[in-house]
């Protein structure tokens, strides 16, 4: 079978034609692909790039930065698919992010460090995650209690057993799936509009755990995409 790398890297080329698409990372090192690898692409084009409609997919998260030359965009598809792309020359369309575009794009980040067993890098951006939960539930007690300063317990405190009780489970990367759950439940105690969307990132541990088979990328399956 081919890697959704491959298939992405081509899907790229077909929908820009005259743009130089360059591929870069681990889709060059058949020995370190595996389905938690994200695709990494250099683009140089002309032309503005509709990023939903080249990948055919949504954005469920992204991360943006630029200068004078480029723009590093790392994405997060509905599907999935993880995809950094350093384009030049112009600029890429990015549609506006959801209100907890940052906590998506860690909570993804997470899932695949867990998957490669990367724990510590994992639990560094688990608890970031959960230090913002914490942040919405002390909201909550303000708004329930009517004051800032409470010098005794309030009913949101007995809430971090939810956070304890996550943090004694196996780490892994169900973990980084708990804790963007229970972010969304304690966001969405305090902010009426925030509606949860969990696809991206079941979509992310889903294609994680597939298998890729050895010696399934090589030189001519990169020429050919």
């Amino acid at each position: 079978m081919r890697s959704w790398q491959i298939d992405s890297l081509a899907q790229l080329r077909r929908g820009l034609p005259d743009a130089e698409v360059t591929p870069y990372g681990s889709v060059l090192e058949p020995d370190s692909l595996d389905s938690w690898s994200d695709l990494d692409v250099a683009v140089r084009t002309t032309s503005v790039v509709d990023l939903e409609s080249v990948l055919g997919a949504r954005i469920w998260a992204s991360q943006t930065a630029r200068d004078a030359e480029w723009q590093v965009i790392r994405l997060v598809l509905e599907d999935g698919r993880r995809v950094d792309l350093t384009i030049t020359g112009a600029e890429a369309d990015v549609p506006a992010p959801a209100a907890d575009n940052e906590v998506r794009f860690d909570a993804a980040l997470a899932a695949a460090r867990f998957g490669r067993g990367s724990d510590l890098i994992g639990l560094h951006l688990v608890l970031g995650i959960l230090r913002e939960s914490l942040v919405h539930r002390m909201v909550a007690a303000d708004r329930r209690e009517g004051r800032t300063h409470h010098r005794h317990a309030t009913a949101q405190d007995a809430h971090t057993a939810d956070v304890a009780a996550l943090l004694r489970a196996p780490l892994g990367p169900a973990t980084a799936r708990g804790a963007y759950e229970l972010y969304c439940a304690c966001r969405a105690e305090v902010d009426p509009d925030f509606v949860a969307a969990t696809e991206g990132l079941d979509a992310v541990i889903t294609r994680g755990t597939e298998e890729i088979g050895e010696g399934l990328v090589t030189p001519r399956d990169i020429e050919l995409a």
